[in-house]
Order: structure tokens, then C-alpha cells, then sequence
């Protein structure tokens, strides 16, 4: 009987001995020797990471060439050389013995190897040619069908990958993903163009849909079909095959995704009672399935985020809480706890919880640090930078990016430089890292060095959809600086076609149109967007980004009365949002509400110490203060002058009082809107005439429309 882990009967690894044959003889812990010239990578046992021996490999390379020498037409030998150069990882070496294999002895194994080599290498033409040659030597093989559909689609060589797509589907008609795992992965067009990678995509719509004809409730196929009608804006596709997927497979295991992309659709789409009847019932099974099994921290998590997202704070703190005494492990919990506090405006209960959880000893070190973490950004938001310090510099060496705004915004220039560039230094592959650097030279206005960053962050693969924008953002801003309005436009269209349901990408592209004097296409992207933001925020009450993005079309349109409600909503959803509590300020100095203007002005300063629009809105508070009373004064600086969200959205309920939904004009088709008064929007403004000269999203007046 084998005794259990960690018994007193299981042998016990002993240490090593004076020489290496006693570890041996020990089986137990072998102290790691230093690594022989020409000996293979080996792992924590000291094992060969790749292959079964450990030789002197660069003597067994000699030895290979020589035999090669004599017998250049043996694929083992080259075969033998190839295991000995994958060990020594010199990929340009296995390139070159595999071209060399294929030119002595024509092989369908190193044909494959070599193509799978020169797509690593992004010459896709020289892949396309070896898969050709691999399926006439065998061409009922479904795996060299896929691969050279695959290759063929990189290549941008449509008729071709759509060929032998078809010639795959009728090969695994029989088959479950007909199409292969990677189907979606191979329709999303890397590296291609934008209007390639649209063709690509609508040829990868066909290619489903032909394959549902004999498998019309394939999951894999309904959520390929899914996701790549969403990504080409086709929302009725998509909603119809996420519809169908949830229909034909209730057990699935990716149901629950696909109720979340199905939501998110229905936003799209402005389906508000479709988002509510599914909302509801999804919530529903999720608080039974918590129910059921208490333990699935996925589920709980799922469950607050949804009613997070309806609006339900106060259920999603009980549930968030429930969650805890369930697992008081479960990190992303404790992080949604705390982050809902921040939104509710319940900063000093927010910071009170972080510091319960930091100053626990009995939860974990990892867990602590992340709160920590969040517990320090809260304190940047609220201007409670000595604190914010603090906490960072007990690990001052991996928190370079996190210290170096604190230094920025305490005008600590020098000091600050020289970390951004150390934390991309030292993490040259994070995105986020790169940001900090180009948006501090944009700050800096070192236009050129900001591109460069921008453009080294966007390489980084692995980043958020917010870092990737924002980058995006950093570039197009110092090419607008240069005057090359063109590239800065390009740089957005990428950035829209890399995240297509992203308007605020697309409301970026606005301020740019106008300055290339394209004032009637930036008209009508500017009415798309808030329809869309009046769609989404119709179904997702709860998104503040969306309602302070709706906020800002409005104003752009001189629509006031639906900005401030759009606004006010924002900060309803979070107390944090930056965006809306500017934009209320300058909604208030517009109708000369000066201690409401001046409050918001000052808030902004200090939750965005760093944000481009900053100077300018420090100018305006220079401005107001010379028209204030020391009375009125005093007031505005104490914060009481900020909006009160209760009696502003009770004023505009009185307003509308009978009123349940917004008509928009009639050559306007959208879906009713709850909450916005009814009124007529005015004549749409000539945009081209609107002075655009700051950063995108400055926050200065005339970004909206305003000349303040």
C-alpha cells in the first residue's frame, strides 16, 4: 500500500551528500551543478528538458555534420541533427538543416516542419508553397487541408484558404468542429490590413454558415459564427447564433459566457427588454447555482458582476459578502467589495476595508499585496499622495511605474523620468509600462519620443482593451501635434478595428475628422456614437463610462439638458468618473452656476492630476475664482458646491413628470430611451467650424462645443 503525502512512513528526501554519487544514492534533493558548455537545458530535477539523454552536444553535432557529409540523402541524420539543435533552442539552425532536408530528400514531415518555421517567421508565400506540396502527396489528409486553408488566410490568399475550407467541411462532415479549434483564432486577420482583415472575416461568416447547414446546433460553430459577426459589427447574426447556441446546449460549458456576450449584444442592438428579461433570469440561475455549490468562486463573482452591471449595487454587496464567508480567499471578490465602495462614493468605507485586509495576518501575502495596491490608488485618486507613497515604497524597485506619477504630480519632473523609463526597462514587454512613458512625454510634449513609446506598447501583445486605447490615444495625440493628422486618424481606424464595439475609440475619431475638414463625416460619427451610448446605457444602466461618454456627445451637440442627465447618471454609477464630474462643470459655467463650476473643476484636479486637460482646467479655475465672493469662495472650495445626484435627478423626474423614454428625431432610428427629457434636439451644428486644437479629450470647452 502506498502511504498517503506527508506521512511519517513515505521516504523522506535526503539532503546531498559531500559528493554527487551519495545525492544520488539518496534520491532526494540534488543541488543544481553549473551548466556544462554544449549540455542540454535541463529542469528543476535536473532532467534533460528535451529528449530522454544529456550528452555533449556540440561533439554530437560534429559527428552528425560528418555523417551528413557522406550520406546528404539520409533523413534520419537529418532528423538526428534537428533533436540536437531544438536542445541547443537555435531555431535559424533548425530553419537551415530543415531547407536543407527538403532539398536532398524531400520528406512530408520536413515539409511541415519548415513551413510551421517560416510562418513563425511571417513569410507566409514560401509556408503557402510546402502546404501545397504536402497536400499533393496526401490529398484526402484533413490536417493538411486545415493547414493550408490556415496558412492561406494569413497570406491573404482568400480564394485559396476559402477552397480548401469547403474541402475541410466536406472531409470532417462527420465531425464535430469541422473547421478546426483554431477557426476563430485564424479569422481575426493579424497583421493584415484593416479592409483585409474585414474580407477575411466576412469569408470566415460564409465558411460557418456553410458548415451549420449539417450542423445547425454545433457549439464550437454557433460561438465561431458568434463572436465573428459581433466582431464585423453584424449584431442580428450574432444575436442569432448566441440565441441558438444557448437553445441547443443548456448544458454546455461555456453557457454562461455566452449569456454575457449575448447581454452585451442586446446592448448593441438597444434590445432593453430582451437585456432586462435576460438580466433578471440569468441572475436568477446564478443565485441558484451559489445556492447548490457555495464553493464556485466563479459563479459568485459572475453573479455580483451581473447585478453590479443592472444596477443592483446594494444586492451585489450582500452577494459579494456572502461570497466571502463562502471563501474568504476569494481575491476577486475582496477587490469588487472595495471597488464598489469607491463607486458609491464611500471613499473613507473603502479605505477602511483595504486596511482591514492589509493589516489581517492571516490573509494571504499575495491577496494582501493586491489590495494594498488598490488601497494606494485610491489614495492617488482622493490627492492623498504621501500615503499613496507609502505603500509603494516598501517595494520601491517593482513599483518604479506606480511611484513615478505620485513624483510627476508632486512636480518632482526629474525623478519621475527617470522612473517611467526605468519600469520599462525592467518590464519591456508590458504594455502598461510603455503607456506611463508615452503619455508622460506627451505631457512633456516630446512628440517623437511619445510616438515611440506608443508604438512600442502597442507591439506587446498581452495587454487590456484599456491600455491598448489609450496607447493608441498617446499616438494619435503627438502625430495631431506634428500636424500629421492623417497617421494620428490611421492610428485609430487600427484601434477601432482591433476592438470594433468600442466607441470611444470611434468618438476619438470625431475631433480628428474635423481638423482633416471633414466636418459632415464627423457630424454623423458623432450621432452614431451617442446612439450607440444611448442604446448601451438604455440596457446597461450601471456602465458610468457610457453614460459619461453619452454626456460628452450631447454636449458636442449643444444637447444640454440630456448631457447633464447623462452626466449626473455617471456619477451616480461612479462617484470617481473624472469624465462626467468635468463635464458637469462645464455644463455649470455655461448657465453661470460659478461654485457648482469652480466644485467640479476643483474635484477634476484632484482625480486627474495628470490628465491632459489639467492646465486647462486649472486656467479656468483661476478664471471663476477672480469672479467669486471670499463667501462663495469658501463654499466652492469646501466641495458643498459640488452636484447633489439625488435632488438633480428628482428635479429632472419633476421636469418630465408622465414621461418613461426619450423620442429621438424622426429620421432617427433608436429604441426608447428612459430618462431623457423629451425634448427636440437643435439644429445640428456645422462641427467644421469648432475650434479642435488641444489633445484628444482635453477636456477644454471647445471640445464639446463650448468656447469657454
Amino acid at each position: 500500500m502506498t502511504p498517503k503525502f506527508g506521512s511519517s512512513k513515505q521516504f523522506k528526501p535526503a539532503m546531498p551528500g559531500k559528493d554527487q554519487q551519495s545525492a544520488d544514492q539518496g534520491k532526494g534533493l540534488v543541488r543544481k551543478q553549473a551548466p556544462v558548455k554544449g549540455q542540454a537545458k535541463t529542469d528543476r530535477l535536473g532532467k534533460p528538458v528535451f529528449g530522454d539523454i544529456n550528452e555533449p552536444l556540440d561533439e554530437a553535432l560534429e559527428e552528425v555534420n560528418q555523417n551528413l557529409l557522406q550520406n546528404p540523402d539520409d533523413p534520419e541524420l537529418y532528423k538526428r541533427k534537428l533533436t540536437i539543435l531544438r536542445k541547443q533552442n537555435d531555431n535559424n539552425a533548425m530553419q537551415q538543416t530543415l531547407e536543407e532536408a527538403m532539398e536532398h530528400c524531400p520528406d512530408i514531415f520536413f515539409a511541415v516542419k519548415l513551413a510551421d518555421s517560416l510562418e513563425g517567421r511571417g513569410a507566409y508565400a514560401k509556408a503557402q508553397q510546402l502546404r501545397q506540396w504536402v497536400l499533393e502527396q496526401q490529398p484526402d489528409d484533413p490536417d493538411s487541408v486545415r493547414r493550408l486553408a490556415a496558412t492561406s488566410a494569413r497570406a491573404f490568399d482568400l480564394s485559396t484558404a476559402e477552397h480548401n475550407y469547403l474541402r475541410l467541411i466536406e472531409l470532417r462532415d462527420e465531425e464535430d468542429c469541422p473547421l478546426g479549434a483554431t477557426f476563430f483564432e485564424e479569422m481575426l486577420g493579424k497583421g493584415l490590413k484593416p479592409e483585409q482583415r474585414s474580407q477575411l472575416q466576412q469569408m470566415g461568416l460564409r465558411l460557418v454558415a456553410r458548415a451549420l447547414i449539417h450542423h445547425d446546433s454545433n457549439a464550437s460553430l454557433l460561438e465561431a459564427a458568434a463572436r465573428l459577426a459581433y466582431r464585423t459589427k453584424n449584431y442580428t447574426e450574432s444575436r442569432g447564433a448566441y440565441e441558438q447556441a444557448i437553445k441547443t446546449n443548456p448544458e454546455h460549458r461555456n453557457i454562461f459566457m455566452w449569456k454575457v456576450e449575448l447581454l452585451r449584444v442586446y446592448a448593441q442592438l438597444g434590445l432593453q427588454k430582451h437585456w432586462a428579461k435576460l438580466s433578471t433570469e440569468f441572475i436568477a440561475e446564478l443565485k441558484d447555482q451559489v445556492a447548490k455549490d457555495r464553493t464556485n468562486q466563479r459563479t459568485w463573482n459572475l453573479l455580483a458582476t451581473q447585478q453590479i452591471q443592472a444596477g443592483l449595487f446594494d444586492d451585489a454587496i450582500v452577494t459579494l459578502k456572502d461570497a466571502l464567508s463562502a471563501d474568504s480567499k476569494n481575491a476577486q471578490a475582496l477587490w469588487e467589495l472595495g471597488r464598489l465602495y469607491v463607486r458609491r462614493g464611500e471613499a473613507q468605507n473603502a479605505i477602511d476595508y483595504y486596511r482591514d485586509i492589509v493589516e489581517d495576518p492571516n490573509e494571504r501575502k499575495s491577496i494582501r499585496r493586491g489590495i494594498e495596491k488598490a488601497l494606494a490608488e485610491l489614495y492617488f485618486k482622493l490627492g492623498m499622495y504621501d500615503e499613496a507613497l507609502t505603500i509603494y515604497m516598501s517595494d520601491e524597485d517593482n513599483n518604479a511605474a506606480m511611484i513615478a506619477p505620485i513624483l510627476e504630480a508632486t512636480g518632482q519632473m526629474s525623478e519621475a523620468q527617470a522612473l517611467y523609463i526605468k519600469s520599462v526597462a525592467q518590464s519591456p514587454r508590458d504594455a502598461k509600462c510603455h503607456l506611463g512613458l508615452a503619455e508622460y512625454w506627451v505631457r512633456q510634449g516630446n512628440w517623437d519620443k511619445a510616438i515611440q513609446a506608443s508604438k512600442d506598447g502597442l507591439e506587446c501583445n498581452y495587454a487590456t482593451e484599456e491600455v491598448h486605447t489609450n496607447l493608441a490615444v498617446a499616438l494619435a495625440t503627438a502625430y495631431m501635434k506634428l500636424g500629421q493628422f492623417e497617421a494620428a486618424l490611421q492610428a485609430m481606424y487600427e484601434i477601432c478595428e482591433l476592438y470594433p464595439d468600442s466607441i470611444h475609440c470611434v468618438f476619438r475619431k470625431v475631433k480628428l475628422l474635423l481638423l482633416l475638414k471633414r466636418g459632415r463625416e464627423a457630424a454623423q460619427l458623432a450621432e452614431e456614437v451617442r446612439q450607440s451610448a444611448e442604446h448601451q446605457t438604455g440596457c446597461a444602466p450601471a456602465s458610468s463610462v457610457l453614460w459619461s461618454l453619452l454626456g460628452d456627445t450631447c454636449s458636442l451637440a449643444h444637447r444640454e439638458a440630456e448631457a447633464e442627465h447623462a452626466y449626473t447618471q455617471a456619477v451616480k454609477y461612479d462617484a470617481m468618473n473624472a469624465t462626467a464630474v468635468r463635464g458637469l462643470a462645464i455644463l455649470a459655467e455655461h448657465k453661470g452656476d460659478l461654485i457648482r463650476a469652480y466644485s467640479g473643476y476643483k474635484k477634476f484636479v484632484t482625480l486627474e492630476p495628470l490628465n491632459l486637460a489639467t492646465p486647462v482646467v486649472k486656467k479656468f479655475l483661476e478664471r471663476i475664482a477672480s469672479k467669486l465672493t471670499p463667501e462663495q469662495l469658501q463654499i466652492a472650495e469646501s466641495g458643498t458646491g459640488l452636484p447633489d445626484v439625488a435632488a438633480m435627478e428628482a428635479a429632472q423626474a419633476a421636469e418630465q413628470e408622465g414621461y418613461l423614454g426619450y423620442s429621438a428625431p424622426r429620421q432617427i432610428k433608436v429604441h426608447p430611451f428612459p430618462g431623457l427629457p423629451s425634448v427636440n434636439p437643435p439644429k445640428r451644428q456645422d462641427l467644421s467650424q469648432v475650434d479642435k486644437t488641444g489633445w484628444l479629450g482635453d477636456g477644454s470647452g471647445s471640445d464639446y462645443g463650448y468656447d469657454n
